[in-house]
């Protein structure tokens, strides 16, 4: 494997600032974009890293040199319902278009349905970034919906696909 993953460390505030304060990192995700301090990520931080039962934030990074490039997480995990939440950002702009989101989407996939014993995975994405999309699909995601208009992004209301994947779809797939 080109990547792994790993657990989110406090040393890793600096690069998620940069990352978060890029308003050309943030424009194709599904939230809002807005600004935030190195203090305030710390604080997130260190809340997730000590007390976050419902939710798994991890790193992604590249093998060869152990360079952080991105995080990934299943949030919102519903231990009756077996099911999470999927979000994924390649904070590092050098690294886009080189096939680590797919790799990292599938390690995470693997670790959700195997290890956690999840049954189902959903995402929410915006209609109009198509290299998410594509990716998604690539990895086994199913359209199932519209959220017609429902984030306001660049004086724009913009529809929200959602997607999931069962365990025996991503099954199937290895």
């Amino acid at each position: 494997m080109r990547i792994y993953l790993r657990s989110l460390e406090l040393s890793d505030v600096d690069r998620i600032v940069v990352w978060r304060n890029d308003i050309e990192v943030t424009s194709s995700l599904g939230g809002n974009t807005y600004f935030t301090s190195t203090l305030r990520e710390l604080e997130w931080l260190k809340k997730i890293i000590l007390n976050d039962e419902k939710n798994i934030r991890l790193a992604i990074c590249i093998t060869s040199d152990n360079q952080h490039i991105g995080n990934i997480n299943l949030t919102s995990i519903n231990w009756i319902n077996q099911c999470a939440e999927f979000s994924i950002m390649i904070g590092d702009k050098s690294q886009w278009g080189k096939g680590y989101g797919k790799e990292a989407t599938k390690l995470i996939l693997k670790y959700a349905f195997a290890e956690l014993n999840l049954n189902r995975v959903y995402l929410t994405v915006r209609e109009d970034n198509n290299n998410a999309i594509k990716l998604y699909k690539k990895n086994g995601f199913i359209e199932e919906g519209i959220q017609r208009k429902a984030l306001f992004k660049n004086n724009n209301f913009i529809n929200i696909l959602m997607m999931s994947i069962l365990k025996t779809e991503f099954n199937e797939q290895l």
